[in-house]
């Protein structure tokens, strides 16, 4: 059964975020690894504010993430540099090569698709117009509105309501687990796009969908 709407989360699973891992290495000592360590305390981060009633926005949590991985390594970095460094980069991430021909290919057979991001709304706007891909999106929603940040499950009930889709009859693609299992849970039909590096978490609900490729979305929702 195709869905009325497809809900796409954006970093990784939509934009290729090697540009944001190679500048925020520079101050990181050039350590590369370091920003993956950086991205789970982001989530982490983000959780403990959903978890303990707080909301502060995706660049104040991702800088205080950067200079607590820096500090972990023994590496000096001030908050403001970390967040100037983030900010520098995360709005200049191209999308991977099998983005633009699926939105392209989905817009044409008439699916409704919607950006749902951890992002604010400033920064979501300005990586899906850099990447050129925000005219693809019936919807572009950030986090921000709910202030409550992803997998939390009012998120994804509030952006059903904003699409105006019941939750069984919409899909959520996304390369993250903890997104899968957390559109799983309020009903919604998901999809886990096996980005290079990830895979879903094995305790986790298990997702209607793995693909290795986005372009394997077209055939699956549309036959």
């Amino acid at each position: 059964m195709t869905p009325r709407v497809i809900f796409f989360d954006i970093n990784e699973t939509l934009l290729d975020m090697q540009a944001i891992k190679t500048g925020l290495a520079t101050v990181l000592e050039g350590d590369e690894t370091l920003v993956d360590l950086w991205f789970a305390n982001l989530l982490h981060h983000s959780l403990v504010d959903t978890m303990s009633s707080q909301f502060h926005d995706f660049i104040d949590v991702g800088g205080a993430a950067l200079t607590m991985v820096a500090h972990s390594k023994n590496i000096a970095l001030d908050e403001k540099t970390a967040k100037d460094t983030i900010k520098q980069y995360i709005t200049k991430l191209p999308a991977h090569d099998d983005v633009i021909p699926t939105l392209k290919a989905l817009h044409s057979a008439g699916i409704a698709l919607v950006a749902l991001s951890n992002s604010s709304e400033t920064g979501l706007n300005a990586q899906l117009e850099y990447a050129n891909i925000k005219h693809y999106f019936s919807h572009v929603l950030s986090v921000e509105r709910v202030r409550t940040y992803k997998p939390h499950p009012a998120v994804y009930h509030w952006a059903c309501q904003q699409a105006n889709v019941k939750n069984e009859e919409a899909m959520m693609v996304a390369a993250h687990g903890w997104d899968v299992s957390g559109a799983k849970a309020t009903g919604m039909r998901t999809t886990f796009v096996e980005r290079p590096g990830k895979m879903m978490y094995p305790l986790g609900l298990t997702p209607d969908h793995s693909i290795a490729s986005l372009n394997e979305l077209v055939s699956l929702v549309t036959r």
